[in-house]
């Protein structure tokens, strides 16, 4: 299947939550926000990503 397990999310999307997340790093340490709330910014994008990879399975045998 080129869409991936569950044939919704594209294999690309934790690259793509990668690199909105280091953009997000990026720009809030460049804003003068501190190197550990830019980093929290980094982990929280990155995190819901992850999250919705790891969800969809569910989401999917719960669809009727």
């Amino acid at each position: 299947m080129p869409g991936g397990p569950s044939g919704r999310l594209p294999a690309v999307q934790l690259l793509v939550f990668t690199t909105v997340a280091l953009a997000g790093l990026v720009s809030a340490y460049g804003f003068g926000l501190g190197g550990t709330l830019a980093f929290l910014i980094f982990l929280a994008v990155l995190f819901v990503g992850v999250f919705m990879r790891a969800a969809q399975p569910l989401m999917d045998r719960l669809r009727p």
